[in-house]
Protein backbone atom coordinates (compact mmCIF):
# COMPACT_ATOMS: atom_id res chain seq x y z
CA UNK A 1 0.00 0.00 0.00
CA UNK A 2 2.57 2.35 0.90
CA UNK A 3 4.75 1.82 -2.54
CA UNK A 4 1.10 3.40 -4.11
CA UNK A 5 0.89 5.97 -1.46
CA UNK A 6 4.09 7.93 -2.01
CA UNK A 7 3.95 8.18 -5.98
CA UNK A 8 -0.05 9.67 -5.75
CA UNK A 9 1.09 12.14 -3.06
CA UNK A 10 4.33 13.15 -4.93
CA UNK A 11 2.11 13.66 -7.63
CA UNK A 12 -0.46 15.60 -6.59
CA UNK A 13 2.05 18.41 -4.57
CA UNK A 14 3.55 18.75 -7.71
CA UNK A 15 0.31 19.23 -9.28
CA UNK A 16 -0.71 22.15 -6.88
CA UNK A 17 2.62 23.51 -7.09
CA UNK A 18 2.38 23.83 -10.55
CA UNK A 19 -1.32 25.39 -10.43
CA UNK A 20 -0.07 27.65 -7.85
CA UNK A 21 2.58 28.97 -9.26
CA UNK A 22 0.61 29.38 -12.16
CA UNK A 23 -2.08 31.13 -10.58
CA UNK A 24 0.27 33.73 -8.78
CA UNK A 25 2.05 34.62 -12.33
CA UNK A 26 -1.45 35.15 -13.81
CA UNK A 27 -2.43 37.55 -11.08
CA UNK A 28 1.66 39.11 -11.58
CA UNK A 29 0.87 39.87 -15.18
CA UNK A 30 -2.55 41.51 -14.25
CA UNK A 31 -1.36 43.46 -11.69
CA UNK A 32 1.13 44.75 -13.60
CA UNK A 33 -0.88 45.83 -16.09
CA UNK A 34 -3.13 48.03 -13.51
CA UNK A 35 0.31 49.68 -12.26
CA UNK A 36 1.09 50.15 -15.88
CA UNK A 37 -2.07 52.01 -16.34
CA UNK A 38 -1.49 54.21 -13.76
CA UNK A 39 1.70 55.21 -14.52
CA UNK A 40 3.94 53.55 -11.90
CA UNK A 41 6.37 51.71 -14.82
CA UNK A 42 8.95 50.52 -13.37
CA UNK A 43 7.24 48.22 -10.69
CA UNK A 44 4.95 46.96 -13.73
CA UNK A 45 8.15 45.78 -15.44
CA UNK A 46 9.20 44.47 -12.26
CA UNK A 47 5.97 42.88 -11.99
CA UNK A 48 5.60 41.57 -15.48
CA UNK A 49 8.82 39.94 -15.16
CA UNK A 50 8.13 38.32 -11.43
CA UNK A 51 4.62 36.78 -13.26
CA UNK A 52 6.82 35.65 -16.32
CA UNK A 53 8.96 33.60 -13.94
CA UNK A 54 6.09 32.36 -11.99
CA UNK A 55 4.26 31.04 -15.12
CA UNK A 56 7.62 29.38 -16.46
CA UNK A 57 8.01 27.71 -13.21
CA UNK A 58 4.33 26.71 -12.96
CA UNK A 59 3.82 25.25 -16.65
CA UNK A 60 7.24 24.07 -18.32
CA UNK A 61 9.07 23.80 -15.00
CA UNK A 62 6.48 21.94 -12.94
CA UNK A 63 3.70 21.35 -15.33
CA UNK A 64 5.59 20.08 -18.46
CA UNK A 65 8.52 18.87 -16.46
CA UNK A 66 7.77 17.14 -13.81
CA UNK A 67 3.60 16.27 -13.77
CA UNK A 68 2.92 15.49 -17.21
CA UNK A 69 5.79 12.70 -17.66
CA UNK A 70 4.51 11.44 -13.91
CA UNK A 71 1.10 10.84 -15.44
CA UNK A 72 2.04 9.67 -18.59
CA UNK A 73 4.21 7.12 -16.49
CA UNK A 74 1.04 6.30 -14.15
CA UNK A 75 -1.04 5.81 -17.22
CA UNK A 76 1.39 3.67 -19.05
CA UNK A 77 1.85 1.32 -16.24
CA UNK A 78 -2.54 0.53 -15.71
CA UNK A 79 -2.57 0.16 -19.53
Amino acid sequence: MKELLVPVVELFVYAVAALALTAAGVFAELTSLEYLAAGNVPFAVWLAVMGLVALYAGIVALGIGEVLPRVRGAVGDTA
